[in-house]
C-alpha cells in the first residue's frame, strides 16, 4: 500500500509541474478536432481517405489496406500484392510504417474497414502542443506564457499546411524532440546514458514515421554533439548519441524493408523542391494580410511561412536583442581598456560562454544550407548553383524534396522568438506579446484553416471509377488473382487507385502502385514476362486509346469502364468484344476530357467559339484510318491531325464537311504512340458534336 502511495503521489507531482504541458497538448486536439472534426476519428470511417482530392491520402491508405492482407514476411515490412510479382516495402506508400506495423499485428481483432490517420494526426497535434510548452516552459515562467508559447508551436502554417496531404511529414513533434535534448541537455541529457537512449529511440521513430526527419533531426543531433564536446567536456563519448541514433534508425529501416525492396534511393528534382531565401515571410496563399512573394511552383516543398504573429514577435526580440547588444559591446570595450590582459583569459572562454549561440547558430546554417540545395534562390532569381560532385549529387538526391528541410530552422526561430521575448522584456510584458501575437497568428492563418476544415469536416461518399458489375465477376467468380496494367495506370492516379480498393477488396495482386520511389526497369521487366506468359489467373488492362497493343496477345478482351481488359480464360459469362472492335475508337461524349472552350450536353459536346476538341493520343500502327463526325453546325470547323506532340502532321483525305457529318482519312506510315484529331470551331456561333469515331480500315 505504501508503494502506491509513493507512485499516487509521483504522479501528481509530475501531474503539477507538467500542468501547462498536459493543457497544452489537451488545446493542441481541441485544436485538431476544429480544424477536421471529430469525424475522420472513427477508424471505421474510410471514405475521406478515398476521396482525397491530390490523393496522397488514398496512396497511405491503400498502402495500410494492401499490407494489413498480405502475409507477413521478412523483413517485417515487405509487400508482394502492391507491383507483383515485385517486393516493395511499405516505407514507400508513406503509410506511417510504425503504425502499420503495430495495427498488423493486430488485424484480427479490427473491423473490415479500419484506418489509423484519423488518430494520427490527432496525436501529432496533441505532441506539437505538449512538446512546444515544454521547450517554451524552459524560457517562461508563467503559466500564460508557456501556454501562449506551446499554441504557437500548434499554430505553425509549416505544422498545418503538411497534415492529411503527406500525412506522416506532418509529425513534426520529432524536430521538437530534438531540440528538447538541447533546451533540457543540462537538468537531463548532460547524462551520456540517457542522450543514448533518448537518441536512439529518436532515430527509431524517424525511421518508422518518415525517412525525411532522419536529416533534419540529424542536424540538431550535429548541434547536441558540439554541446556536449564543450559543455559535458566530454571527448569520444559525444559521438555515442550519434552512433545510438544512426544505428536505430538503420535497424528501423531494416526490419520495415527499406533496404530490401531494390527501389532506387534516389529520384530527381534535387534544385527543384527547394526552400526559397524569402520562405519565411512567403505566405503562398497562407496570410490574410500578407502578399504572396515569387518562387517557383516547385518551391511549395520549400514552404517554411512563419505566420504573422511569430515574425511580429521575433522582430520584436530582434530589434530588443539588437539594442542589448550594442549595450554589451560599449561594455565590453571598457572592461577590455580597464582589465587589459585579465581580458585575454575570458577570451580563451569565450566559446564556452557562447555555446548555446554556436550551437543554435550551426543549426541554422547547416538546415538553410541543405533545404536551399545546390541552386539558391530568392524569389524567381537564382543567384548561385553550386556545381556538385556526382557522388554528392546522388547522395543529396536521396532526400531531393529538400525544402521540407527547413522545419528545424523555422522551430528554431519560433523558440528563439519565445525565449528572447522573455529575457529581455520581463515576465509581464512577454507574457502580454507572446498573446498579442498568438492571436494575430491565428487570424493570421485562419482562412487556410477554414478551408479545411470546410474539405475534411464533413461526411464523404467514395464513388469508385469501376462500377461495373463485371469486376465482381471477375473478383468472385474465376480465377483471376493478378491484376497486370499493360498501360501506364500511374499516370491516371484516381483509376489507379480505385484499382488498389477492388483490388484489396477480393485479395487480388497489381503489378503497379504509386510508390515514393520508382523500381526503375523492374516493373517493365515483370510486365513484359506475364505479357509473354498470358497465364489465365492474370488479367490484362488496357487504356481504350490503346486497344491496338491488344492485337498482339491471344487474349479473350472485354470492356469495363472505359477500359479494354484480356484474359486467356474466358471470364464467367461477361460478353467478350471481337477483334475488330478493338480497331475503332468512339469518344466518351460525357466527358470533357478532350475538350477545350466547351461544355457536355445530354446531346453531346457543344464547341463555342474557337473552341475545340483534341486527343486521344491513340496508339496506332501503320495504316489508313477513317475518322466520322455527326453533329450540328460543322461547316464552321477546320481539321487538324498530328503526332509526336504536335509535330508530324497529317493532311486530311477525302474530306468531307457538311451541316451534320464530317469525314475523312488519314495515311500512317509508322506507330504513333500519341495520334492527336483535333476539330477546331473557326465560326462565330456554337458547334454540337454528337459522336466522333475512329477506325482503323
Amino acid at each position: 500500500m505504501e508503494k502506491i502511495k509513493r507512485l499516487k503521489e509521483s504522479l501528481w507531482k509530475n501531474i503539477k509541474e507538467n500542468k501547462e504541458v498536459l493543457f497544452c497538448a489537451f488545446l493542441g486536439a481541441v485544436v485538431f478536432v476544429f480544424i477536421y472534426g471529430p469525424h475522420i476519428l472513427d477508424p471505421g470511417y474510410t471514405d475521406w481517405l478515398l476521396t482525397s482530392e491530390d490523393g496522397d491520402l488514398t496512396q497511405h491508405y491503400l498502402g495500410w489496406k494492401f499490407y494489413r492482407h498480405a502475409p507477413w514476411r521478412f523483413p517485417f515490412g515487405m509487400i508482394d500484392t502492391l507491383a507483383y510479382p515485385n517486393e516493395t516495402s511499405v516505407i514507400f506508400t508513406d503509410s506511417i510504417p510504425l503504425f502499420a506495423f503495430i495495427f498488423k499485428v493486430f488485424r484480427f481483432l479490427l473491423p473490415v474497414k479500419f484506418q489509423y490517420f484519423g488518430w494520427f494526426g490527432l496525436m501529432c497535434f496533441m505532441l506539437q502542443g505538449g512538446i512546444g510548452a515544454k521547450l517554451a516552459k524552459k524560457y517562461m515562467d508563467s503559466s500564460l506564457g508557456i501556454t501562449a508559447g506551446g499554441l504557437l508551436f500548434v499554430l505553425s502554417p509549416v505544422f498545418i499546411d503538411r497534415m492529411y496531404w503527406m500525412t506522416a511529414l506532418a509529425g513534426h513533434f520529432l524536430c521538437l524532440l530534438g531540440l528538447m535534448f538541447i533546451v533540457y541537455y543540462e537538468p537531463v541529457y548532460k547524462n551520456t546514458r540517457k542522450a543514448v537512449i533518448g537518441w536512439g529511440i529518436l532515430g527509431m521513430l524517424c525511421g518508422g514515421i518518415h525517412l525525411y526527419f532522419l536529416p533534419m533531426c540529424g542536424v540538431i543531433l550535429l548541434g547536441f554533439i558540439l554541446l556536449d564536446i564543450v559543455k559535458g567536456r566530454k571527448k569520444w563519448k559525444a559521438l555515442f548519441p550519434l552512433v545510438s541514433y544512426l544505428a536505430a534508425a538503420a535497424a528501423t529501416i531494416f526490419l520495415f524493408g527499406g533496404f530490401a525492396s531494390g527501389m532506387k534511393a534516389g529520384n530527381d528534382g534535387l534544385g527543384y523542391y527547394s526552400f526559397n531565401l524569402n520562405g519565411f515571410f512567403n505566405p503562398q496563399g497562407w496570410s490574410r494580410y500578407l502578399k504572396d512573394m515569387p518562387c517557383t511552383d516547385s518551391q511549395y516543398e520549400g514552404f517554411g511561412y512563419l505566420g504573422l504573429g511569430v515574425l511580429a514577435l521575433f522582430l520584436w526580440a530582434f530589434a530588443m536583442w539588437l539594442g542589448s547588444g550594442l549595450d554589451g559591446i560599449k561594455g565590453a570595450l571598457l572592461l577590455k581598456w580597464r582589465k587589459g590582459a585579465e581580458n585575454k583569459s575570458a577570451q580563451g572562454r569565450w566559446i564556452e560562454r557562447h555555446i548555446y549561440g554556436c550551437v543554435w547558430g550551426l543549426i541554422g546554417v547547416l538546415t538553410l544550407f541543405i533545404s536551399v540545395s545546390n541552386v539558391v534562390m530568392y524569389g524567381d532569381k537564382v543567384l548561385y548553383e553550386l556545381p556538385l560532385p556526382k557522388l554528392l549529387f546522388q547522395m543529396w538526391s536521396v532526400f531531393r524534396a529538400s525544402g521540407r528541410l527547413i522545419w528545424p530552422l523555422v522551430y528554431l526561430i519560433v523558440l528563439g522568438a519565445i525565449g528572447m521575448s522573455r529575457k529581455l522584456a520581463g515576465r509581464r510584458i512577454a507574457d502580454v506579446m507572446l498573446v498579442i501575437c498568438l492571436v494575430l497568428q491565428f487570424m493570421d492563418i485562419r482562412g487556410t484553416i477554414a478551408e479545411k476544415n470546410e474539405v475534411y469536416n464533413k461526411r464523404d461518399t467514395y464513388q469508385t471509377l469501376l462500377p461495373s458489375e463485371g469486376w465482381n465477376v471477375i473478383g468472385g467468380e474465376t480465377e483471376v488473382e493478378h491484376i497486370c496494367f499493360v498501360s501506364d495506370m500511374a499516370s491516371s492516379r484516381k483509376q489507379l487507385f480505385s484499382f488498389g480498393d477492388y483490388a484489396s477488396d477480393y485479395g487480388l495482386t497489381l503489378s503497379n502502385f504509386y510508390f515514393a520511389r520508382s523500381f526503375g526497369e523492374k516493373e517493365q521487366e515483370a510486365r513484359e514476362r506475364a505479357l509473354s506468359e498470358c497465364a489465365p489467373d492474370t488479367l490484362f488492362v488496357f487504356f481504350k486509346n490503346e486497344t491496338q497493343k491488344c492485337l498482339a496477345y491471344p487474349l479473350n478482351y472485354y470492356a469495363l469502364d472505359g477500359l479494354v481488359v484480356g484474359c486467356s480464360a474466358p471470364l464467367g459469362d461477361l460478353e467478350p468484344l471481337a477483334l475488330e472492335e478493338l480497331t475503332v475508337y468512339r469518344y466518351d461524349m460525357d466527358s470533357s476530357r478532350y475538350l477545350n472552350n466547351g461544355e457536355v450536353t445530354e446531346d453531346g459536346w457543344v464547341i463555342h467559339s474557337y473552341g475545340n476538341s483534341y486527343g486521344p493520343y491513340l496508339y496506332a500502327g501503320e495504316g489508313r484510318y477513317q475518322v466520322s463526325i455527326t453533329g450540328i453546325g460543322l461547316t464552321a470547323s477546320d481539321i487538324k491531325c498530328y503526332y509526336r506532340h504536335g509535330d508530324v502532321n497529317l493532311e486530311p483525305q477525302n474530306l468531307v464537311i457538311e451541316e451534320n457529318k464530317i469525314s475523312y482519312e488519314i495515311e500512317l506510315t509508322e506507330w504513333a504512340d500519341d495520334l492527336e484529331f483535333a476539330l477546331w470551331n473557326i465560326g462565330g456561333g456554337d458547334m454540337t458534336v454528337n459522336s466522333v469515331v475512329i477506325e482503323k480500315k
